[in-house]
């Protein structure tokens, strides 16, 4: 594993970053948890908006950007997220389409995090 800095910062800054942009969109649209009576209820639905997912969101930000630091692992990083992603439909406490936005917003944020903190150049 490589163990640079600009790892850990662009982990920060696509978790953080993830993170507000998911909150703005949440008070924004103010979509209402499934109404499932007959789903068994294995956790407490939060109280917040429901779309975009923030557990997909973060899942999918994190896999990417911690890819970098172990790149052997970035299948298993991205199948982790998705069934982070996934988990949260079988819960009953997000809407699919909710779940595919988060998922789609984190692998942005991931990317332009990525982005923002460039690769140290290796010397030739």
């Amino acid at each position: 594993m490589r163990r640079e800095p600009r790892v850990a910062v662009a982990t920060a800054v696509a978790v953080w970053g993830t993170l507000a942009v998911n909150y703005a969109v949440k008070t924004q649209v103010r979509r209402p948890r499934p109404d499932l009576p007959d789903a068994p209820q294995a956790i407490e639905p939060p109280t917040t908006s429901s779309f975009p997912s923030s557990h997909a969101a973060m899942s999918a930000a994190a896999a990417l950007a911690l890819a970098d630091a172990v790149p052997r692992a970035r299948g298993p990083l991205r199948l982790a997220a998705l069934a982070m992603a996934a988990s949260r439909v079988h819960l009953a406490v997000h809407h699919p389409s909710d779940v595919v936005a988060g998922y789609a917003l984190g692998a942005v944020t991931g990317r332009v995090a990525r982005r923002l903190v460039p690769a140290r150049r290796r010397a030739r």
